[in-house]
């Protein structure tokens, strides 16, 4: 076996860090490197960069970055010792077991422990589903709804049996942990004792992750009549958030890459349906609202997003709220408008994949849909006009682009018959902040800094290092870290040049161990993915420059130390005449 350590660098020397990147997040060349929008907070412009040649990531919006093992915790909310093995069981690499600290080896037996509750509980429910008098109610409902058999076994639908304690039961059975059970929100524990089901006389819907498509993480239940609550979910844990997961991208994730668009349901039953007749690139929300984290997820792979809601006033709604969390992350969206009485479950059985496919390419945009259904009701109507501005003027006021805005409010102007500046006067009385600074200022003060940057001296100095480090011999000889003034690059350059004095290949991931602070790390990683401010016949040019910087510091300082030493001063003053060694 390989210990830790060994599996560690064998995984980043195996792995091809765009390759794996790209999987979640769209990927452009840009140079040397690859630009994408960052799947970790909402922007417009790539500031989401992976360098190849590095072996690294690194946002310059939010800062966060790393190896491949970073980056798959922070996607995937693993701990290392599971991105470890998970990437190791990628790649093939065998590794040996003791290889996590305490605390990060209790806390990844402990979601270890509820993926196992939870796959013995989907096994519970699959097995009660095909029981002949428990399951029979069951299979005729989803008959009844045309899912196939083949659609049921690729989603492992389940049915949890109208019990109190027949889960509860299960679980003593297997000798599972009962607390354990609770934690995964499998079962309840009673107020006067005891334990019963969470879920009861419900169609179970296991959920599944993308770091291993078939680990259950949660489960969805829906029960077999009009009672309510219709759909139950698995409350939080540390394995499931409801407000990041949509159910069935682990099966539509590569369709969604290929096609670069994903149909955005609202129930379990409607992918289900849209699966069964042939619709690839489709996913479902777990009955709550669209999130950032769910609309992060998508644009990573998607280039669209189409929005099939129900065509009533709460599907309406629906999609009037989620319209500025897609504006915001800069996800392209429409909307499919639904015939009269039709969810897309029904309108697929009834119609068939073809006539659904016809549906998706009449979508409009999401602004337009919501526009247009909020003036249906108004006409001319003055007062159903001004109420129809009043909805969508507070959705305008939270997108964080000023020009975004404007552009709208100039729609939505020509579209109701008023004067543009009326409508921004209305704006302005929201109370939000509707500067003019917009959503891209980050942006252009990353690219004005780089550019001032490049004539100071501290990021001089460190970028010469990173990218020709066959000039560290000569830095390190002429003392250049006299020259720098910036506590957190000398921090850098002394880790720097601490590894290789060692004689070993410096490393971003060795010295982004070595170093304590998170600024150092993030602007080490910031110099990393950048570009070389010197091509290979400035490298010489640069060096003597700062050979010749470092002796006139040190000689400087030396002077001052020197004052009322008058043989040492005339010492100095002709070792100043001479020049450094190297001029």
């Amino acid at each position: 076996m390989t210990s830790y350590q060994s599996a560690k660098e064998e995984i980043k020397n195996t792995a091809d860090i765009v390759e794996l990147i790209g999987q979640y997040v769209q990927l452009r060349k840009a140079g040397r490197n690859h630009v994408g929008l960052c799947p970790f907070h909402a922007e417009k412009e790539p500031s989401f960069t992976v360098s190849p040649e590095k072996h690294t990531f690194h946002c310059f919006g939010c800062k966060k970055g790393g190896d491949i093992f970073s980056f798959w915790m922070e996607y995937h909310g693993a701990t290392f010792p599971e991105a470890l093995r998970d990437l190791a069981e990628r790649y093939n690499i065998t590794i040996s077991e003791g290889f996590s600290q305490a605390a990060e080896r209790q806390k990844a037996a402990k979601r270890e422990g509820l993926y196992r509750i939870n796959e013995k509980t989907a096994a519970y429910f699959q097995k009660t589903l095909k029981h002949p008098a428990k399951g029979k109610a069951a299979r005729d409902y989803l008959k009844k709804r045309s899912i196939p058999g083949e659609i049921v076994a690729e989603f492992r639908l389940g049915y949890a049996p109208d019990e109190w304690d027949g889960l509860v039961k299960d679980v003593r059975d297997h000798n599972m942990d009962l607390n354990g059970a609770v934690e995964a929100g499998v079962i309840v524990p009673g107020k006067k004792g005891g334990y019963y089901d969470r879920f009861r006389g419900r169609i179970i819907f296991p959920i599944f992750d993308l770091r291993r498509g078939e680990r259950v993480v949660g489960f969805g239940g829906r029960v077999l009549d009009e009672s309510l609550p219709k759909y139950l979910n698995t409350p939080e844990t540390p394995i499931f958030h409801k407000g990041r997961s949509l159910y069935g991208l682990h099966s539509s994730h590569a369709v969604i890459r290929e096609r670069e668009r994903a149909v955005v349901v609202e129930g379990y039953m409607d992918l289900l349906a849209l699966k069964g007749h042939g619709l690839g690139e489709v996913v479902a929300t777990l009955g709550t609202a669209l999130t950032s984290d769910h609309i992060r997820k998508i644009k990573g792979i998607a280039k669209e997003a189409i929005v099939v809601f129900d065509p009533d006033e709460a599907g309406i709604g629906a999609v009037l709220k989620s319209l500025p969390i897609f504006l915001n992350e800069g996800l392209s969206a429409k909307v499919v408008e639904l015939p009269e009485g039709h969810d897309p479950d029904s309108f697929v059985n009834a119609e068939g994949l073809d006539g659904f496919l016809e549906l998706l390419d009449r979508a409009s945009s999401m602004f337009d849909y919501c526009l247009e259904k909020r003036l249906e009701r108004s006409d001319s109507d003055v007062e159903g006009k001004v109420h129809a501005v009043r909805e969508i003027l507070p959705v305008l006021s939270a997108l964080r682009s000023s020009t975004q805005r404007s552009l709208y409010v100039r729609r939505m102007a020509e579209r109701i018959g008023v004067r543009e500046e009326a409508l921004l006067s209305e704006l302005r009385t929201l109370g939000k902040n509707l500067s003019a600074k917009g959503l891209d200022r980050g942006l252009k003060e990353r690219v004005s800094g780089a550019k001032a940057e490049k004539n100071y001296g501290d990021i001089q100095l460190l970028n010469l290092l990173v990218h020709h480090p066959d000039a560290a011999a000569r830095l390190m000889e002429c003392g250049s870290q006299i020259l720098i003034s910036d506590p957190t690059v000398t921090q850098i350059v002394g880790a720097f040049f601490e590894e290789y004095g060692k004689g070993e290949t410096v490393s971003l991931g060795k010295l982004e161990e070595s170093l304590e602070s998170e600024t150092a790390r993030i602007k080490l990683r910031e110099v990393f993915v950048g570009c070389s401010f010197y091509s290979d016949g400035e490298v010489e040019q640069a060096v003597r420059e700062i050979e010749r910087k470092a002796y006139q510091k040190r000689l400087s300082d030396s002077v001052k130390m020197a004052k009322g030493d008058i043989e040492g001063l005339n010492k100095l003053l002709k070792l100043k005449a001479q020049g450094p060694l190297r001029s």
